[in-house]
């Protein structure tokens, strides 16, 4: 089996408990669809929370290597912040021109400065760990695990 990171970054954070499980079950539906779609499975995930919304780091496994394209295309369908995505194609045309890409071509940040005091930084809270749970749950009886 090939191993893959996907990551996502969502900037938005449900504000009460029913819409948290709603964006969780919709989260787990997506990775279901990816899974069932392009033959692979998500096999852990690990969610943060940050300032503006949440960091998922996903590991997945695939009959064959996954390429930039289609680690982007991913994240962009789990819901990960256009923005970021475009960046990263940007990145990954080096690719495109048969380019090797550095290990941190597609990357998440930690902490986050502006003007030199931190803005941000993810961590993993209540909030987090039960967004987590949730995603878990229902991603494993999708696949018929549950």
């Amino acid at each position: 089996m090939n191993k893959a990171d996907i990551l996502v970054d969502i900037d938005f954070k449900p504000e009460n408990k029913r819409r948290l499980v709603k964006m969780a079950e919709d989260f787990a539906w997506k990775m279901y669809f990816v899974s069932d779609n392009l033959g692979l499975r998500f096999t852990d995930i690990s969610v943060y929370e940050t300032n503006k919304g949440l960091h998922f780091y996903l590991k997945a496994e695939s009959e064959r290597p996954l390429t930039p394209l289609e680690i982007i295309i991913i994240q962009l369908a789990l819901g990960s912040d256009y923005k970021r995505e475009i960046f990263n194609l940007r990145r990954a045309r080096a690719w495109l021109d048969g380019e090797e890409l550095d290990d941190g071509w597609n990357t998440l940040f930690r902490y986050k400065y502006k003007n030199g005091k931190l803005v941000s930084n993810e961590s993993e809270t209540e909030y987090s760990k039960t967004f987590r749970g949730y995603v878990i749950n229902r991603y494993e009886k999708l696949m018929g695990g549950g």
